[in-house]
């Protein structure tokens, strides 16, 4: 009955986009923050009640093409960021079969098996040719 009413609710509404849990992961950490004592806590505490009101009214608003518009812009002026974050994760990942060097001339990052001694390593962009340990 429950699952029925909010299945309704939320149909023709926008719902957590990227922009919204980016505000709810904000509301998150100034909700941590606003355990200082003194004044800085008491902004955090206003700080998180206003994230809640805007995350909630960005999920239950009904313009969904100014919503999308929002978050279009969120996610191009983000993009570098997150992509940053995305390549360091994925060398994370590889990091123990794969050893990634940084090319000195175009600085591009190139990656080579683990394992394989002393090898020189050929830009794949420039062309240039540098040695390293794997």
């Amino acid at each position: 009955m429950i699952r029925r009413f909010l299945t309704n609710f939320f149909r023709g509404r926008n719902g957590f986009d990227d922009l919204a849990k980016c505000a709810w992961w904000l509301t998150i950490l100034f909700m941590l923050l606003s355990f200082i004592p003194g004044l800085a806590g008491f902004i955090c505490q206003i700080v998180v009640l206003a994230l809640i009101v805007y995350t909630w009214w960005r999920v239950c608003s009904r313009n969904i093409y100014k919503r999308s518009r929002e978050n279009a812009r969120y996610l191009e002026r983000t993009s570098a960021l997150r992509r940053t974050f995305r390549d360091y994760k994925t060398r994370l990942s590889m990091r123990r079969e794969y050893k990634f060097f940084t090319c000195p001339t175009c600085h591009s990052r190139l990656r080579v098996p683990r394992g394989k001694g002393r090898i020189q390593i050929t830009c794949t962009k420039c062309g240039n040719r540098f040695s390293g340990k794997t």
